[in-house]
């Protein structure tokens, strides 16, 4: 069992000075979601191609999560995602004309993987306001279960359930924003202390 120095740097000076990247991602993410909402597509080859471009969207965040956390574990985590939501990005594209159930499963699963996540840092984390991210989360992990379900699907609410995902991710963004605005805060209080 290590046991770790009084003394020693657990976030560094500059940790969080880039916060307001995830309020401008998850500002873009609530207006992305604003306009899926706004979307009167009934076409499944158009619903597969906006599927394909929220998947690898939100794979590009996640990806970009990488630099942001410091352990090795949630590294690993925010990969795994980042790989997940760039491949159902991908299968989003490959065949977009094809039926709803392949569109619905894509999602499904990719409300089902992001929605565990959030919930496990939701849990491990319970700093400020956590709990919202456990909402998140399991919010997620329902719509999941529910795109995946057979429930006389229908191209408005395939759309719905990708709009709902980018909402979902704007909220999340925001949360992780002031969190790590405020660890920021905490570290450079501390800094002006010492």
């Amino acid at each position: 069992m290590s046991t770790m120095a009084a003394d020693e740097e657990v976030y560094n000076d500059d940790y969080g000075s880039r916060w307001w990247i995830f309020l401008i991602t998850g500002t873009a993410w609530l207006f992305f979601a604003l306009i899926l909402f706004r979307f009167d597509i009934t076409s499944a080859k158009s619903i597969g191609v906006l599927a394909g471009i929220i998947f690898l969207i939100a794979g590009l965040f996640e990806f970009l999560m990488i630099f942001v956390v410091r352990s090795g574990w949630w590294k690993a985590v925010n990969a795994i995602l980042a790989v997940l939501l760039v491949v159902g990005g991908i299968l989003s594209f490959i065949h977009p004309e094809n039926t709803f159930v392949a569109i619905a499963s894509i999602t499904g699963f990719m409300f089902l993987f992001v929605g565990i996540l959030d919930i496990i840092v939701a849990l491990s984390n319970r700093v400020g306001v956590w709990w919202i991210r456990l909402i998140v989360g399991i919010v997620c992990v329902g719509l999941g279960f529910w795109a995946s379900g057979d429930f006389d699907r229908k191209a408005i609410l395939l759309t719905a359930w990708l709009g709902a995902f980018a909402l979902l991710r704007g909220i999340t963004h925001f949360l992780i924003a002031f969190s790590i605005r405020g660890v920021h805060k905490d570290v450079e209080a501390a800094a002006q202390a010492a």
